[in-house]
């Protein structure tokens, strides 16, 4: 089953967070594991070193079998995955609400009322019976549509797309004009003399000569295509003109050698020339018709009406056609016909059909037999010369206007096919398939309707459904589909019902054979685009059979971190542009020859690293629109998305085959240089290529890989070619930020280790942590081997189950306290410093401070039968805590792009100073949401979708926040995929019944295990003005993404750079006296450089003395904080100078602070302080991560004039010397705040806000 947005979670098991450090730092993305990377292969790297394929190397590979697994996503649209092709039909009419033979319920249950009888009731309020046309309506309900509600969709979403054709009159003028103004054209003959000659592309092969055409006028102007259907849609709006080239102009010479297209783009130059002699259209570009370099259209987009001032908002576009009688097209332009015969061609007869499978075949039943004994052999494709991509392109032109008029005709006879078009129009619009256009599909709906599969009678949701399924099936398992010949075609006697099928399946990745037998009308579409267009149509079906996807389908748009994994930008700059040429043998455009070269060296160098890869495309009007220079040679970003293997896509070998196999020239040719032969420890000797990226970052192998491959074989420069994957890895990776996981883990068990062997009396059954600093999703835990700077790591000591524990909660609490008291005593004087309190024990333990918190699980439960409710809340939160932190750790352990994700989304959160609006395990739970895997038939997990890098995911993140509707649905959080329907619907039950609460929550989050959002209900965010905020900010920030995300200057950290511009007061701190500053955002941003010793040897006053001799540690410096006393180690060794055990001897260079709180950070404490006082006139926003500032933002209910009272007499001040009335003053609370602050608050600064305050009470 394919899904890209729908899916479940699957969070691993237990077993899984208990692997060993080193598996897990090599499994994760960011641990990478390549510290002093060389060309020595461990065991590692060959286990999960991408295996040789031969296809790649033996000509075999088929360009449709993608990674994807294309059968097994089938089954989901049958159900029971029948091959009856009779049966899919009927399984298509079912799902679009077949009428049923069973008896209705209604009917059942209406004999329980048969004895009611109705009130007395006037007869103005009586209910009417339904109407026939209520009837009739209802029925067409039941049996053409979904769903009722889906109707209504539907019918709401047409009054939203269509236009109103009556109110057009200004566009009418426009196409009035046009024609006018072209038909007085005088005739001449154009050449390279035209001005604006550069805006369109000409083909010189006779230096200069032939490069004219004699202008008559059209033989034809109409206007074709949508408008005249009546399917444009508003977010489109266009209309197509065509122009006929009249046989005056054109010979049947013409069709050889590139002439036609030389004379039909100057034909086209000389009729835009005099259009914008015309002040209405002067407004005029060029356009390469449907991405078609070789050929130019011309864009008009109309001025006012000066008759009636009007404007319309239509585009108008010309395309320039060519009479059918000019040539015989059933053989001049069959697929086996050249129209190429230059003289530098005359040998190169190999067609590039950027098919990979193109090795020679065999047909001896299409050709005769000779004799008894010989049979002769089909000529190879390769041997027929032949130019069928250029012939396709001349028949695009003869033919355009046959293919507008069978559309129209089909659409008058069948209105349903309007509809459907429409739909189809904006569903493409807004899942901007590649390579894929509304012509193409719609031309298929007329194929799926001249065959009967639609018709006339059928809804459009059962027309539009219809063409999914044929997507989804038969474009899926055939290549090619031939429409039926028309009445013409066969009355030529010149073809037969597909009788060109191998040479259009050998050609083009998909072809859809229009009525001449001749034409492939889906030319255009590659094979990304094809596979794109397949995958989208199987989410439509999966969407429309779950009864509620009409947002998904015809809503949501195309966002490319929601696609995949990471983003290849290659960047074509003029010179690559103007050196790379393309063959002359047939019809090939420089841009999607080139685009078809790079996906094929890409699929060949990836293979198993990757499940998909996708070119699109980005609107650049600079190139895709021009007035004057056609930009050929302009620098150009192709933009490619890649869905990566989990398994493979991290891996740094590649092997290949054995020395001595018939490929392996193949192989060494392919990698060039990079290619070696090696030995492998199980003996065997094959050829293998190594990688050893940046830095040793794993997930910037691909990027080195394709940069390598690009330009060995397109020359394209490695500076030209990057990933958009590590752009916030500065945010996640680095001396400031590094993820210090792995190393608490090795302290921890050092701690655990320790505590063994001290024979303590009662035996400890689990160390379970708490602090995200062991899950790999911490931002605030910083090794400092002077203990300054640590924030406490919390673990719960589980005491072993005895049948002697007492039931006493007093007592337990005691034998709590006095374990811990026990061990304290046993590692006083040691390295740990134990430092001792009621509730836990802080330990020292390799730059990390461990708080230890004794706990015993069955105490809680002796508490709720003595009916003991004081710190009942604490121990549950304890417990709930540890169950969440074993979620989030297998969650990470599962995925390892997940920690990382987690981390920088809460950078982004602190960043933006809502470091007390949202807690920790709120934003792991939003991230954990986007972890959703889908159980396979087999129990397996598939995690297609789940993020793999930790940068999507991050944009998932922001994505989340602004587009899900945490109002009215539940946040479902499913880590072991065991929540099932049932207990959703029990979810989003509890769910409504909360929403009606007095107190409803923000964010309703829901797990396995807290299905009533009950854990973190009171600590999760709050204040809805807040939240608001957020989902803004988290919007904005995807649109700048969205906007610059191929700009190579775009400065990705700007997304985290905190706005103050609406807040009403800036107080600026002493950044000295600041916990953890060096991590603070703009310090990051900014790559400013630390060092903690130039804090230690700073003076009380917050000024450095040490001269920048960072080395010199003068014993004179007084402590920053008053309350801190400093003395040395050599006080405590005096004591165990003869002591050789590690736990006695202490480092001589650690500082040691006499009653010195692990965790203290004076900005949290100002903030409390601040809170107490003034929550009732502003809020306080700050950066718990280092933050330097912190803002305030007055309320402005506390403005409003109250009454002045004694017993809030201070902080307010009347609004005038006579009033009774009094305001908070604003001066008071300000100099308040800065002598609470003391010697932390540096400065402070007013907003316009708070001087509109003073202006306006005159303050």
């Amino acid at each position: 089953m394919v899904e890209k947005r729908k899916t479940t979670t699957k969070g691993g098991n237990d077993a899984k967070s208990n692997k060993k450090n080193k598996i897990e730092q090599d499994n994760s993305i960011m641990a990478l594991g390549m510290d002093d990377y060389d060309d020595e292969i461990s065991d590692q790297d060959i286990e999960g070193a991408v295996s040789y394929n031969d296809k790649y190397y033996n000509g075999e590979s088929n360009d449709n079998s993608e990674s994807e697994d294309d059968d097994e996503e089938l089954d989901y649209i049958d159900g029971n995955n029948s091959d009856d092709e009779e049966e899919k039909l009927d399984d298509s009419e079912a799902a679009m609400g077949r009428p049923t033979i069973l008896p209705e319920k209604s009917e059942i249950e209406a004999k329980k009322f048969v004895n009611l009888k109705i009130k007395n009731v006037p007869v103005s309020q009586q209910s009417a019976a339904p109407t026939s046309d209520e009837i009739q309506n209802l029925k067409e309900t039941q049996f053409l549509f979904n769903s009722n509600l889906f109707r209504l969709q539907i019918n709401e979403l047409f009054k939203e797309i269509k236009i109103d054709y009556s109110k057009l009159s200004s566009l009418e003028s426009a196409l009035h004009q046009i024609k006018t103004a072209i038909e007085k054209i005088p005739e001449q003959d154009v050449d390279i003399t035209e001005d604006n000659i550069s805006a369109v592309k000409l083909f010189d092969f006779n230096g200069g000569e032939g490069l004219s055409v004699h202008y008559s006028r059209p033989s034809s102007i109409d206007v074709v295509g949508s408008f005249m259907s009546r399917s444009v849609i508003k977010s489109n709006p266009n209309v197509d003109m065509t122009i006929e080239i009249p046989l005056s102009s054109l010979s049947s010479k013409d069709a050889n050698d590139f002439k036609y297209f030389t004379k039909r783009n100057l034909y086209l130059l000389k009729v835009a020339n005099e259009l914008k002699k015309h002040p209405r259209f002067s407004d005029l570009s060029f356009k390469n018709f449907n991405d078609d370099s070789n050929k130019q259209i011309i864009v008009i987009k109309p001025k006012e009406d000066p008759k009636t001032g009007s404007k319309t908002k239509f585009q108008i576009r010309i395309i320039p056609t060519i009479p059918k009688e000019l040539f015989n097209i059933y053989t001049k332009f069959n697929p086996n016909i050249s129209c190429i015969f230059l003289e530098s061609e005359k040998d190169n007869i190999k067609i590039q059909t950027f098919k990979e499978n193109d090795s020679i075949y065999e047909n001896n039943e299409s050709k005769k037999v000779e004799d008894d004994s010989k049979t002769k052999k089909k000529r190879s494709f390769d041997e027929i010369k032949r130019s069928p991509f250029y012939n396709n392109s001349i028949l695009e032109d003869i033919l355009l206007n046959d293919h507008m008029q069978l559309i129209n005709e089909k659409c008058e006879n069948a209105p349903v096919l309007v509809d459907t078009m429409l739909l189809v129009k904006l569903w493409l619009d807004l899942k901007k398939i590649p390579t894929v256009n509304s012509f193409h599909l719609s031309m298929l709906l007329i194929h799926l309707y001249n065959n009967g599969r639609i018709n006339k009678s059928m809804s459009s949701y059962q027309a539009f459904r219809m063409l999914m399924v044929f997507i989804s099936k038969e474009i899926s398992s055939k290549s090619v589909i031939f429409m039926k010949l028309s009445q013409d075609a066969i009355s030529s006697g010149s073809i037969k019902q597909n009788q060109y099928f191998e040479e259009f399946e050998k050609l083009y990745p998909v072809a859809l054979v229009d009525d001449t037998g001749l034409l492939n009308v889906w030319s255009s579409v590659s094979s990304w685009g094809l596979r794109q267009l397949i995958l989208e149509s199987r989410l439509v079906l999966e969407n429309l059979d779950s009864g509620n996807g009409f947002e998904e389908i015809f809503m949501t748009k195309f966002h490319f971190y929601t696609e995949y994994d990471l983003v290849l930008k290659i960047i074509l700059g003029k010179e690559e542009l103007s050196q790379f040429e393309v063959p002359l043998n047939d019809y090939y455009q420089k841009e999607s020859y080139l685009e078809n070269r790079i996906y094929q060296l890409l699929r060949k160098s990836l293979t198993k690293r990757v499940t998909k890869v996708t070119i699109f495309k980005h609107d650049n009007d600079e190139y895709t629109c021009w007035k004057d220079e056609m930009p050929e040679n302009v620098d150009r970003t192709l933009t490619v998305g890649i869905k990566v293997n989990t398994e493979n896509w991290l891996s740094v070998i590649d092997l290949g085959p054995p020395a001595d196999h018939v490929n392996s020239a193949k192989f060494r040719e392919f990698w060039g240089a990079k290619s070696q032969v090696r030995r492998f420890k199980d003996g065997s000797i094959l050829d293998a290529v190594t990688w050893s990226p940046k830095n040793g970052s794993r997930h910037l192998v691909i990027e080195e890989i394709v940069k390598y491959i690009l330009n060995l074989h397109l020359k394209i420069p490695v500076t030209r070619v990057s990933t958009i994957v590590s752009e916030l890895d500065s945010l996640i990776i680095g001396e400031k930020v590094q993820d210090q996981t792995l190393n608490v883990i090795a302290a921890k068990e050092k701690l655990i280790h320790v505590i063994g062997q001290l024979g303590l009396p009662l035996g400890i059954e689990a160390f379970s942590p708490i602090s995200p600093a062991l899950r790999y999703t911490d931002v605030l835990t910083s090794f400092d081997e002077n203990y300054l700077e640590n924030e406490p790591i919390q673990i719960l000591l589980h005491f072993q189950t005895s049948q002697q524990w007492t039931k006493d909660v007093d007592s337990i609490n005691a034998l709590k306290t006095a374990f811990l008291l026990k061990m304290a005593r046993e590692l006083e004087n040691t390295i740990f410093r134990p430092r001792l309190t009621e509730k836990y024990l802080d330990l020292q333990v390799d730059g990390f401070v461990f708080r230890l918190i004794s706990y015993y699980p069955k105490e809680m439960e002796f508490m709720r039968e003595q009916w003991k409710v004081e710190g009942l809340p604490e121990l549950e939160s304890l417990q709930r805590n540890s169950i969440h932190h074993t979620f989030i750790q297998s969650l990470h352990t599962t995925y390892s792009s997940y920690g990382p994700t987690t981390r920088i989304a809460l950078r982004w959160i602190h960043s933006h100073l809502f470091s007390d609006f949202i807690d920790q395990q709120s934003v792991e739970l939003l991230v954990g949401s986007l972890y959703k895997g889908i159980e396979r038939d087999d129990g397996s997990m598939d995690s297609t979708n789940v993020p793999k890098t930790p940068l999507m995911g991050f944009l998932r993140f922001l994505f989340l926040l602004y587009t899900y509707n945490f109002e009215e649905q539940p946040l479902i959080i499913d880590f072991n995929n065991s929540i099932k329907e049932s207990t959703i619907q029990e979810i989003k039950n509890m769910f409504a019944l909360q929403k009606q609460s007095n107190n409803p929550p923000i964010i309703y989050f829901a797990t396995d295990k807290d299905r009533n959002n009950q854990w973190f209900r009171h600590t999760t965010i709050r204040d809805q003005d807040q939240w608001s905020k957020i989902k803004l900010l988290a919007q904005k920030s995807i649109e700048l993404i969205e906007d610059n995300f191929t700009n190579q200057t775009f400065n990705w950290l700007s997304i985290f750079e905190p706005s103050l511009f609406d807040f009403d007061a800036i107080f600026n701190l002493n950044e000295q006296l600041i916990p953890n500053h060096s991590k603070e955002i703009l310090n990051i941003i900014n790559n400013k450089k630390f060092n903690l010793l130039s804090y230690l040897n700073t003076n009380s006053n917050g000024t450095n003395n040490n001269n920048n001799n960072i080395s010199n540690t003068s014993t004179s410096k007084k402590p920053v904080f008053k309350n801190i006393i400093k003395k040395s180690d050599n006080n405590n060794n005096n004591n165990n100078n003869n002591d050789s055990n590690q736990l006695n001897n202490g480092n001589n260079n650690n500082l040691i602070y006499k009653d010195f709180k692990p965790g203290f950070n004076p900005v949290v404490e100002l903030i409390n302080q601040l809170k107490d006082k003034f929550s009732e006139y502003c809020i306080f926003q700050y950066d718990l991560v280092g933050g330097n500032k912190i803002t305030l933002k007055w309320k402005s209910q506390a403005f409003l004039p109250v009454p002045f009272k004694p017993s809030k007499s201070k902080y307010v001040t009347p609004i005038s010397k006579d009033s009774n009335l009094v305001i908070p003053n604003i001066f008071e609370i300000l100099n308040e705040i800065q002598m609470l602050g003391g010697k932390l608050i540096k400065s402070f600064k007013l907003n316009q806000n708070s001087n509109n305050l003073l202006k306006e009470w005159s303050l």
